[in-house]
């Protein structure tokens, strides 16, 4: 048995691409245009396949040389094996494949819940803030049609003065 780690940060709702290739003992294994090249060990050149390959969760929990971890959630596309793409087969009900469970053959985006704020003078969210952190993480996405407005505001602490994200003549500043 070998174990090979390969990718970081997958979980962040971005496509990721994966590609698994072997010619005898030879092992090509490649996330997101990173590859890692590698030599089986053992005696045989050949690769014994099981009855049965499953994408996305193990059919049979508990079958000999399986490992408890949850199936898949998620989306896969593009899923071809030796050349044979697997999502059509499904789609189509050949009888080689089989579809266990609620797996639909489409991918919805994740849901994203705006806000948006109508009124320029009495519209805000208000956040307790967290005194004496020693870090700072803020993200968003936004979108406006207005030249000017306050995006995000704190007072720092000590009398430090404030911490701000604001729009002025079309262009983001930050000031702290």
């Amino acid at each position: 048995h070998m174990s090979v780690t390969l990718g970081s940060l997958l979980d962040d709702q971005h496509w990721h691409s994966v590609l698994i290739e072997r010619f005898n003992k030879q092992v090509n294994f490649t996330v997101d245009k990173h590859t890692q090249h590698f030599r089986t060990k053992g005696d045989s050149d050949h690769l014994d396949i099981d009855y049965e390959l499953s994408f996305g969760g193990i059919p049979v929990p508990g079958k000999p040389g399986t490992f408890q971890r949850k199936n898949f959630h998620g989306c896969i596309e593009n899923l071809y094996y030796n050349g044979v793409n697997i999502i059509d087969l499904a789609k189509r009900r050949k009888p080689q494949i089989y579809t266990v469970g609620n797996v639909t053959f489409s991918c919805s985006e994740p849901q994203i819940v705006p806000i948006t704020f109508v009124s320029a003078s009495q519209s805000y969210l208000l956040l307790p803030g967290t005194p004496q952190i020693d870090g700072l993480s803020v993200s968003f996405q936004f979108r406006t049609w207005n030249k000017d407005g306050l995006l995000l505001f704190t007072e720092l602490s000590e009398n430090s003065g404030p911490l701000l994200v604001y729009l002025h003549s079309g262009r983001l500043t930050l000031l702290i």
